[in-house]
């Protein structure tokens, strides 16, 4: 079964809610990534979602990330857990 995301961009920080119902903060896009790939969620799983009073991520940053996901899935050895 595949991890999904929902990413968020909320007070400068990405948020992520898993859909195993962990939830994962990171304002670094490619630390974001990182964790990401980690719980295991491919890019073909991430969906982003904006609410009233929130920045909304732009596409540049969804490419950014998405495109992050797939390099780290081709290279699993450079996935570096954030702290």
């Amino acid at each position: 079964m595949t991890t999904c995301a929902t990413v968020a961009f909320f007070k400068n920080e990405f948020v992520a809610t898993l859909s195993d119902g962990r939830h994962i903060e990171q304002s670094d896009l490619h630390a974001m990534a990182a964790l990401l790939a980690h719980a295991g969620v491919q890019a073909s799983a991430v969906q982003f979602e904006w609410h009233a009073g929130q920045r909304m991520i732009t596409a540049g940053q969804q490419v950014a990330l998405c495109a992050e996901l797939r390099r780290l899935k081709q290279d699993p050895g450079s996935v570096a857990i954030a702290a």
